[in-house]
């Protein structure tokens, strides 16, 4: 297990070269295909992109770059590895914040989902004083207190797996919040889910779009259940309230963070740049075909596709 310091932005970059992943699983014989970095294969960064090239692959080749998610996809966009990449608002403007000019400059294409972040625990909750390599329910002569956590703000002290991403939203929120968490990067959710049926963690923080495959694939007999977030955020997040029937949780309230769809700041009217413009061009026009088609329902979160969040917009040329 590795244990994530907390940390200010600029010691976050340290972080930022285990989140990295290969370069690109798919290839092509097309140089015109613009790259997308989207996020680990079957969850929702990568199931947008796949959609996307299912709409307007036909119109402009698109590749798609999987990678753990929005914070690589950044320093893939910074290295010129990516030509789009789909990450959060939140952790953009932060990263961006301290100097990476390649950063800095990065231009919204359109606005999609949110991210929620996800958080897991178990069931039948731990013994107070140490973690259990169980998560049955306690025999009734072990006399020690059971805590369970339920919501966020019972997580004060506690050790949290942090899958991908929310390694850093679980800093900033610990650095707000003064929780006084310990946080292990987990390379993968099944992995944070092992760490913890073994009972070295408390809970599991994992994040993307609503139904996160990784979450929905879990039953009520699996031992675990969602945790709500029970604490009032400051924007860009916002409060989202969703289902997983699968764990018996119903309008259970998610920290959320909206996602862009990002651009290097190529030339409006060079070939690059035409080749985003047809793109986002594309986007825009069968934005009805993605919330109303057999496309996934992260798509129908998009209300006003040119609202970019305070983000540079991209412009095609004239």
């Amino acid at each position: 297990m590795k244990y994530i310091q907390r940390c200010t932005t600029l010691a976050t970059l340290a972080l930022i070269g285990s989140l990295l992943t290969p370069a690109l699983a798919e290839e092509t014989t097309s140089s015109n295909a613009l790259r997308i970095g989207s996020g680990p294969d079957g969850k929702v960064y990568e199931l947008l992109v796949r959609d996307m090239r299912a709409v307007c692959g036909n119109e402009v080749p698109i590749v798609n770059a999987p990678s753990i998610g929005g914070i690589p996809n950044l320093m893939k966009l910074s290295a010129s590895e990516i030509d789009l990449g789909i990450v959060q608002v939140d952790t953009l403007k932060e990263i961006g914040r301290d100097g990476d000019e390649n950063i800095q400059s990065l231009q919204a294409v359109m606005p999609l989902h949110i991210n929620l972040l996800h958080i897991l625990s178990l069931r039948g909750g731990f013994r107070v004083g140490e973690l259990t390599k169980s998560y049955l329910p306690w025999k009734n002569e072990d006399t020690r207190e059971v805590k369970v956590v339920r919501k966020f703000s019972d997580l004060r002290g506690l050790k949290v797996a942090a899958v991908g991403s929310t390694s850093l939203l679980g800093q900033r929120l610990n650095n707000q919040y003064g929780y006084g968490m310990t946080l292990y990067k987990a390379d993968s959710d099944d992995e944070a889910v092992k760490w913890l049926k073994e009972g070295q963690v408390h809970a599991i923080f994992t994040d993307g779009g609503w139904p996160l495959p990784s979450v929905a694939r879990h039953k009520t007999d699996s031992g675990l259940q969602m945790v709500e977030y029970d604490l009032q955020p400051q924007p860009p997040f916002s409060i989202v309230k969703r289902n997983y029937q699968n764990l018996d949780a119903f309008n259970l309230p998610f920290l959320g963070s909206p996602n862009l769809l990002v651009t290097r700041p190529f030339k409006p009217n060079g070939e690059m740049g035409k080749r985003v413009a047809a793109l986002q061009s594309c986007l825009l026009k069968n934005l009805d075909v993605l919330q109303e088609g057999r496309f996934h329902a992260a798509w129908k979160e998009i209300k006003n596709p040119t609202d970019t969040l305070g983000v540079t917009r991209f412009t095609r040329g004239k």
